[in-house]
């Protein structure tokens, strides 16, 4: 017999019924039918019937809307915004830059100056405070420790919203306007998640949203494109992004941060060419091919070892004064100021660097861009001809000699070393990576000059500056791929080899007695991120070495419902009020073998519909729960009064547990490497530890952290 049903089958501009045959009658018509790419929209369309127009206009529309959802077109936009955001941020830097000094200018006398600088100096720093605290709190600092929380599974409230997006704008630009020694690569990289976060609240993108593993990798591009954003270095930026960032990263994703950082780059160069007139490298310098001797290699380790030190110290350093800071604001300034304590904070620490950095020269006035392009310049700022070309002497008509080019640089490095610290305690937005590569450019180039002294030969200083802020940056952020940004920055690879080898010594130094400031950050804010195997020794150790004892809370097979509620009852008020969610089922006391896993949602379910077996007059009336996937027998079952306290119900057999084992367990033997690579990748809470199918432990993600912060990992 035939039977027809509905479906789209087209015939010039009319829909009819396609024949579906018992025999072979039709087979021909049905074999016509296709289908066109149904992955993203779904849809089926007849192919044959594409010549007719309204079967090409609704294919076309179709393939239109499929590349508008796409993931290409997301991070086209992504790139483009971020880098416009970026870029509208350096131009309202330099416009309230520009308005500080034509402000000092109006004073008469070097005194009033030194006032007025004060004053602005103070008023635009309590104005980011104001547009971050008011606005939206989260905004203040970094960025980089937070995102690396939310990519590893951690959501963070109030983090990715449209407030944390204009409080870190304005916030971001008043801050650097106000002369704080900050960066701004950790904002870029909040900034830009935000905008990815908000992009994904287009209808547009639901596809992309309603997937955890999508929204994940976007977000995981958007920290590569607030990188690129900040140095104009889309290599390095992607590769900085994935150490700062990600535990584990998914190859698979490169090429949305590459895409993204891309189209990032070429729009801000673009917005500079045309607005700003700025083409090439942001650093430029004019190194020869080989500009080192051999021999130099070994100095080159010597200014690595230096730098690597005084990261460590930047990172203990910041540790001190942020405990300082925290005292004196809850002994001293929330008692008197209240409310008011952050914007007294921020008021007396611009008081203090103004009151410094003002009479201690003009070298302290330069922005960090044009500090560190006078230090990687390629001769010596003691030749006559050189002073007259710096930044410095272009912009305030002084040079780097007077009075002393080795007094002046020593002097920039410890001003700026304490200010950066205390600048980044600061309730704004910061970032540390640019006054970092500042300061190590200085340290670089001072290091060069009294070589240049005491050998009374020619050198070329500028590569000490590029190895220096190279080393000095790798050890404070933790991080091998500055190497790649610097070369990326200069345009040259003069200096690959001594960048290289300085960059792991200076990480390897720092980490040897201290964290970088990025882990610091995360530890000081209590922050939740997986853990890292510190030791080498780490490695040899086993989920055996690792677990607690087989928890108390686990569910054997056989149980009454009445021990069911009690087990849910005393694991919903857990130590520190922590609640129980995971349950592992074992099938006897007496052989502990591991069947699976029940969640307490599942156990909920479980218990509440027992009851309502109970308020039922009839169990007849139970023929099938199909939502909790109980069968009539076991309705049954459940509806007997006397089941609560007597009767024992196999767990296995309720359809309504699944025992998947979505939290996995593991071997006693497994490695430690291992379970921080399942911990990271599928963000398993807890392990179960089994040996030979029987319970033996649990390994809790908590535990491991907390080994790890005690330097026990």
């Amino acid at each position: 017999m035939k039977q027809s049903v509905s479906d789209l089958n087209t015939l010039n501009g009319r829909y009819r019924p396609l024949q579906l045959l018992d025999d072979d009658e039709g087979l021909e018509e049905f074999q016509g039918f296709r289908t066109c790419d149904t992955e993203a929209s779904g849809s089926l369309i007849d192919m044959e019937t594409t010549s007719t127009p309204l079967a090409r206009t609704l294919l076309e529309r179709e393939r239109m809307t499929s590349f508008l959802q796409s993931s290409w077109v997301f991070l086209l936009l992504l790139g483009a915004l971020a880098s416009i955001t970026a870029w509208s941020i350096d131009a309202g830097v330099l416009i309230v830059s520009r308005l500080h000094q034509s402000f000092t200018a109006l004073g008469e006398g070097w005194l009033r100056e030194y006032l007025l600088y004060i004053l602005f100096r103070v008023f635009i720093l309590l104005l980011g405070v104001g547009c971050t605290v008011v606005v939206c709190p989260e905004a203040v600092g970094s960025g980089i420790p937070e995102m690396k929380s939310i990519l590893g599974g951690f959501p963070l409230p109030n983090y990715l919203t449209g407030r944390a997006l204009i409080a870190k704008c304005f916030g971001l630009v008043f801050a650097l306007g106000s002369g704080l020694t900050i960066g701004k690569e950790g904002p870029f990289v909040h900034l830009s998640s935000i905008i990815a976060r908000q992009l994904l609240n287009l209808p547009l993108f639901e596809q992309i949203r309603q997937s955890n593993d999508l929204t994940q990798h976007v977000l995981a591009a958007a920290c590569a494109v607030g990188v690129t954003a900040t140095f104009g270095a889309p290599v390095g930026g992607v590769l900085f992004s994935i150490e700062v960032t990600t535990s584990y990263y998914v190859t698979s994703n490169y090429w949305r941060a590459f895409f993204s950082s891309v189209v990032s780059v070429v729009v801000f160069r673009g917005l500079n060419s045309l607005l700003a007139g700025s083409h090439g490298s942001l650093f430029t310098t004019d190194f020869d091919a080989l500009p080192y001797e051999t021999c130099e290699i070994a100095l080159f380790l010597l200014l690595a070892v230096i730098c690597g030190v005084l990261a460590g110290l930047l990172a203990r350093s910041y540790r001190v004064i942020l405990d300082l800071k925290e005292r004196s604001m809850v002994q001293f300034l929330l008692p008197l100021c209240g409310g008011l304590s952050p914007f007294i904070y921020a008021a007396l620490v611009a008081l203090l660097f103004s009151l410094v950095e003002y009479p201690v020269g003009r070298f302290m006035q330069l922005t960090q861009h044009q500090t560190i392009n006078d230090m990687f310049s390629t001769k010596t700022l003691t030749a006559h001809e050189v002073s007259n070309t710096t930044h410095l002497s272009v912009d305030f008509g002084s040079s780097w000699t007077s009075p002393s080019l080795i007094m002046n640089l020593f002097t920039y490095v410890i001003v700026r070393f304490w200010s950066m610290i205390i600048s980044i305690t600061v309730f704004v937005p910061s970032g540390i990576v640019t006054p970092v590569f500042a300061i190590g450019a200085v340290v670089g180039r001072l290091f060069g000059e009294m070589i240049v002294i005491l050998s009374e030969g020619e050198l070329s200083v500028g590569g000490y500056a590029v190895v220096g802020a190279a080393s000095f940056t790798a050890g404070a952020t933790g991080t091998i791929s500055i190497a790649v940004i610097v070369f990326e920055l200069t345009g040259q690879l003069s200096y690959m080899i001594p960048v290289l080898l300085c960059v792991i010594v200076g990480r390897a130094v720092t980490r040897s007695f201290s964290l970088d400031m990025y882990e610091t950050m995360a530890r000081q804010k209590n922050l939740p991120q997986w853990p890292d195997l510190t030791k080498q020794i780490s490695y040899s150790l086993s989920a055996g070495d690792l677990m607690r004892d087989v928890p108390s809370f686990y569910l054997v097979r056989h149980q009454t419902l009445a021990s069911i509620k009690h087990l849910l009852d005393v694991t919903s008020r857990g130590k520190k009020g922590k609640v129980v969610d995971v349950f592992p089922v074992i099938d006897d006391v007496r052989t502990m073998i591991m069947l699976g896993v029940a969640t307490r949602e599942e156990l909920e379910s479980l218990v509440v519909l027992w009851e309502l077996s109970l308020r039922s007059e009839k169990a007849s009336n139970y023929t099938c729960v199909p939502v909790a996937g109980i069968t009539a027998k076991q309705a049954i079952v459940l509806s007997n009064p006397a089941t609560e306290t007597s009767e024992v119900v196999d767990l296995v057999h309720l359809e309504v547990l699944s025992l998947e084992d979505e939290y996995i367990h593991v071997p006693r033997d497994t490695f430690a490497s291992h379970l921080i690579l399942l911990i990271s990748v599928h963000k398993c809470p807890q392990l179960f530890v089994t040996h030979r199918g029987k319970l033996q432990g649990v390994i809790h993600a908590a535990d491991l952290l907390a080994r790890s912060r005690r330097y026990k990992l």
